[in-house]
């Protein structure tokens, strides 16, 4: 039992990293957290190689 506690924390904290690494990147923070919580590291690792970074809404040409 204790060991799902820990698994659970661990994919929680995962979810936390990729939508902060999402907000750093100009995506949405929300949407990367849920789809984070659901797919797990491989959402996040996918986040992490996606070369091409989105624009702030509102920026600029």
């Amino acid at each position: 039992m204790e060991l799902q506690g820990v698994v659970s924390a661990g994919w929680f904290s995962i979810a936390l990293l990729a939508a902060a690494v999402a907000g750093m990147q100009g995506r949405g923070k929300l949407w990367w957290f849920f789809i984070t919580a659901i797919f797990g590291p491989l959402a996040l690792f996918f986040l992490a190689i996606w070369s091409e970074p989105l624009r702030k809404r509102g920026a600029e040409d």
